[in-house]
């Protein structure tokens, strides 16, 4: 069975695929809270549904935890270390759903958003490998498992061209531009983003929903007011935070049934204190209540997400240039959440995927067609890698940038690429014993301090020594996506060879000749300019697989180009 595994932040979704066909691997179609709580008088911990009930004084709780892997990557629950926490929470989802519902597994992918840096990634495979005992894992980024999952499902009129995926979740609200190219079978995830779980998400609305409906009406039929922490939700005693969380659950049910039916019928029997609160709510009541916290959809929309566009070369002044848009996730269905995505995006079309297990089963049928050769998957990786270097004048350590940009290159989602060749005598740090370092750090991209100071403390992703004498001569690292890691290989030689059969990137020369193609018959550029242009692409075939060889040559030529072309406007 293929096995398709999404971590949400809120919510956990589990899909199956048995030659093509879908497994019912949770009949009773019941959601997965992504919850975990630590009992200290058993030691144990609980996930799901059951974490939710537990009340237990001293019981503490992690109900967000997936967004530890980015934030807080030293986050502990009681005395389990956030690599231990996400091993048993895929060792629960195994003997909870897998273990006797579902034939065995073959290969697994999980989601992963594209914002997880490599030790992220590597908990998660690692905490897999070691439940599943699988030797195929892997990590598929969450908007080109929905995109997959929507034109698997709509294979007569797929998406397709540039898709704005919208992932309204229980946590945050991730926005990722994708190019999907059908002739060519080929879907781009651009870049990913979100705007943060404080901000707009389903558990934001639901929190909206105990602040501006429950609470004010609790205080108008009962003429009784509600300590402050209650309001917030912060700083609340775990007896406090059980009735919190019982608000919670139902906030979620108005919501859905407002969504689906127009209206609710509110009856909370023991809201607070054994006081009941009980009305009728419709969908305008309700977004008239909530309307601050859609503002702040509309005004990311509208603003800072519109600025991200620009820069991609997408949005300009009142303008979009995309081609559709993908709402997905359980906030997605939420009343007015779409109609503020049609408003804020008009003339084009949105469509409102109602799946919840969408990217579960995009990750099921990815395997499909990763085995079957079908798609290529290619995605940006948003960060920048730092070397620590010598400073031999200032004898001290200093950090330098890698400058291989897998923030702006199509990278494949499952490819190793070489980003760095250099000599450790140039590198490195050369201590009393006369050893050598090699430490590389990983930052997210455009972070704008990358001092010395920002990172003291931080683990780097690349840790090597190598004692006097053992030294290589010459050391190349790779990104290797796959196993979401940094991977070293060492030059004897006293000079570094390139092995001309092993490529870096995927056919780099084709983009070139692709961009003479299209201005080569452009008749106010001089044809010798194109002639030298051409001539200079065909010498430089002999370095195909090192794409940055000689590049400022092939720019030089490109602008040129260029020049011409805006002369003779």
């Amino acid at each position: 069975m293929y096995l398709g595994i999404d971590i949400g932040t809120s919510y956990t979704k589990i899909a199956g695929m048995l030659e093509g066909e879908w497994v019912d691997i949770n009949p009773a179609g019941q959601i997965i809270p992504t919850v975990a709580a630590y009992l200290p008088s058993t030691g144990q911990l609980y996930f799901g549904n059951l974490a939710l009930r537990l009340d237990e004084p001293g019981a503490e709780k992690a109900f967000f935890f997936k967004l530890d892997l980015k934030r807080n990557i030293r986050f502990e629950l009681g005395p389990y270390k956030l690599e231990e926490l996400i091993k048993e929470f895929l060792s629960f989802l195994f003997t909870e759903y897998l273990e006797s519902n579902a034939p065995p597994v073959k290969t697994l992918a999980l989601s992963v958003p594209n914002y997880f840096g490599l030790r992220s990634r590597q908990i998660l495979q690692d905490a897999a490998r070691q439940v599943f005992g699988l030797s195929q894992i892997y990590l598929v980024p969450e908007p080109l498992a929905a995109l997959i999952a929507y034109n698997t499902q709509n294979e007569i009129d797929p998406l397709e061209g540039t898709v704005l995926s919208i992932d309204v979740g229980g946590g945050t609200t991730d926005f990722s531009f994708l190019d999907a190219v059908s002739d060519r079978q080929e879907i781009i995830l651009e870049a990913q983003f979100q705007i943060g779980y404080d901000a707009f998400s389903g558990s934001e609305l639901d929190h909206g929903i105990i602040r501006n409906i429950f609470i004010p009406l609790y205080q108008m039929q009962t003429g009784h007011s509600i300590p402050e922490q209650h309001i917030t939700g912060k700083l609340l005693l775990p007896q406090d935070r059980q009735i919190y969380n019982s608000w919670l659950v139902e906030a979620e049910k108005s919501k859905l049934e407002i969504s689906r039916n127009g209206s609710a019928a509110l009856y909370l029997g023991n809201f607070y204190k054994g006081r009941t609160i009980s009305t009728r709510i419709d969908q305008s009541m309700f977004l008239a209540h909530l309307e601050p916290v859609y503002k702040k959809l509309q005004v990311y929309c509208q603003s800072l997400l519109k600025e991200r566009a620009a820069l991609l070369g997408l949005a300009d002044g009142d303008s979009w240039y995309i081609d559709s848009i993908l709402l997905q996730g359980g906030g997605a269905l939420a009343p007015g959440v779409k109609q503020i995505i049609t408003d804020c995006f008009p003339g084009l079309p949105v469509i409102l995927s109602d799946s919840p297990d969408m990217v579960a089963r995009g990750l099921c049928c990815w395997i499909d067609h990763y085995i079957n050769k079908r798609d290529s998957l290619k995605t940006i990786y948003p960060f920048d890698f730092y070397l620590e270097i010598y400073d031999s004048i200032d004898k001290q350590m200093k950090l330098e940038r890698i400058p291989f940009d897998t923030a702006n290159l199509e990278l494949e989602i499952l490819g190793k690429y070489k980003i760095l060749s250099f000599s450790p005598p140039s590198y490195g740090d050369p201590n009393p014993e006369g050893e050598i370092s090699l430490r590389i750090y990983e930052v997210a991209q455009g972070e704008a301090i990358t001092t010395q100071e920002r990172f003291l403390g931080m683990e780097p992703v690349l840790d090597l020594k190598w004692p006097e004498g053992e030294i290589p001569a010459y050391i190349n690292v790779y990104l290797n996506l796959y196993l979401s890691s940094l991977e070293t290989d060492v030059e004897r030689a006293v000079s570094p060879s390139i092995d001309i059969n092993t490529p870096i990137l995927p056919d780099p020369l084709s983009g070139q000749l692709d961009a003479l193609k299209l201005i080569e018959n452009y008749k106010y550029i001089n044809p010798d300019l194109i002639h030298d242009f051409s001539v200079h692409l065909e010498e430089h075939k002999q370095y195909a697989y090192s794409p940055y060889d000689d590049h400022a040559q092939t720019v030089h030529y490109k602008l040129l180009c260029l020049l011409h072309i805006l002369d003779s406007k």
